[in-house]
């Protein structure tokens, strides 16, 4: 059964807007916050533009306070809220193009389109590979990677005055550090980064199904990618990530389906929040330049605020994928039917006044900072902790090694081309 809504509810739903339908295939790279301040004011719980063309719209959430309801529905009304249509008796491919139905099949997978308990199930397969304290002993490698990518930046710098921060730090370093936490050899890292680039794609639906035909050769590669990693894993495990998952899927604990996924989300997702972290903040940053400097000033007190901070102002994953509705609920002041999907724009609730004063400025100081930068509910990010380290550990290499580095004229910036993420593939700067 495919996706279905009445049209006189569509109809009504539209009509229930101040503003112009919203549109997520917008440019969110460069500067998205100005439009999300609009709506944030004037019409916070929207009934916008579908990404999916098989859907009539999309209900979407700008205000801090009705994207924290939403999240917290997951976990006390999991009656309420799915990660998937599956709950309204909808097949998540239905619709679709038949070249298509190998991503979808893949995605049913995904952690993020997990309902409890299945969810849980498999969560605590991997979760302890990624808690403060497992994160905390990779510390040492992780300070060695990084010192060692600045080498080469160093290097880079005294032959030309400049560096792209990005293409060689902030692009690089989220790729290392999973393949090394998930047990991805070495010469496979630039397989699977191009392999997980096109799977994301099918986050970045933008009203056709071009995005989900390349994600699809993205999934079909992915799975004959890992049948070959499989294979190696199950004549030897190993204490990794990839590992463990295969010896949970050998004793039962997780499907095979489950098995394709779970990596397959763990390898593409765990790049994109402290790519965007890096990068983007480091932008930032030096577009702020008193903020730089005060970072610069003072690294060992004040890394962990402006992590922080800088995960509120970047925001690397400005939505997650939409949520679908099991019974009418409300949010903010609007009835929201079954059958319906939601999207909380994690980027417009981070820039909220009402939460966060003056908030296009960088702010170490700011207490409490409760930004949403890795979601919520049961579906919060599990490699915040990791994403958190990694930005602190460049951050304060950076400001150490290259105090007076600045941007280089004449711009020179690209953005990854998403909708729903914020990172670039760019960033030239200079020495001063």
């Amino acid at each position: 059964m495919t996706f279905v809504i009445d049209a006189d509810r569509n109809s009504a739903n539209i009509a229930g807007n101040v503003l112009p339908r919203f549109n997520l295939a917008l440019d969110h790279a460069r500067d998205p916050f100005r439009l999300f301040a609009e709506y944030r004011t004037h019409d916070p719980v929207h009934w916008g533009l579908p990404s999916d063309p098989r859907l009539p719209g999309l209900w979407y959430l700008f205000r801090h306070a009705d994207c924290s309801t939403l999240f917290r529905l997951s976990v006390e009304r999991p009656d309420v809220l799915g990660a998937t249509p599956a709950g309204l008796g909808w097949d998540f491919g239905a619709g679709a193009p038949p070249e298509t139905q190998s991503y979808f099949t893949l995605r049913k997978s995904f952690l993020t389109a997990m309902n409890d308990p299945d969810h849980a199930r498999v969560r605590s397969v991997i979760a302890g590979y990624f808690t403060p304290k497992r994160v905390a002993e990779f510390r040492p490698r992780l300070e060695q990677i990084v010192a060692g990518l600045f080498d080469d930046i160093e290097a880079e710098a005294a032959a030309t005055g400049g560096f792209d921060f990005a293409a060689l730090l902030a692009h690089k370093l989220p790729l290392i550090v999973m393949s090394e936490l998930m047990g991805v050899p070495p010469e496979d890292r630039d397989t699977v980064l191009s392999l997980s680039d096109r799977l994301m794609q099918g986050f970045d639906v933008d009203g056709s199904f071009d995005r989900i035909l390349v994600a699809a050769e993205g999934a079909e590669g992915f799975a004959h990618y890992l049948d070959a990693l499989f294979a190696a894993r199950r004549r030897g495990g190993t204490d990794d990530v990839i590992g463990a998952i295969v010896a949970a899927a050998d004793e039962d604990r997780m499907s095979e389906p489950e098995l394709y996924g779970t990596i397959s989300t763990l390898l593409q997702a765990g790049q994109s929040p402290a790519m965007g972290l890096l990068g983007v903040g480091t932008l930032g940053l030096l577009q702020q330049r008193d903020r730089f400097e005060e970072l610069a000033a003072d690294p060992d007190r004040l890394v962990v605020p402006a992590t922080e901070e800088l995960l509120r102002w970047v925001s690397p994953a400005q939505a997650p994928p939409p949520r679908w509705l099991y019974a009418d609920v409300e949010i903010g002041g609007k009835l929201l039917r079954r059958g319906e999907a939601v999207v909380a724009l994690i980027g417009a609730a981070n820039r909220d006044p009402e939460v966060f004063p003056d908030p296009d400025r960088i702010d170490f100081t700011r207490r409490p900072n409760p930004h949403l930068a890795f979601g919520g509910g049961i579906h919060r990010c599990l490699g915040s902790t990791l994403a958190r380290l990694e930005g602190q550990v460049v951050l304060k290499e950076l400001v150490t090694r290259f105090p007076t580095v600045d941007l280089r004229p004449g711009g020179g910036l690209v953005f990854q081309d998403r909708h729903i993420a914020r990172a670039l593939i760019h960033l030239p700067l200079q020495v001063r």
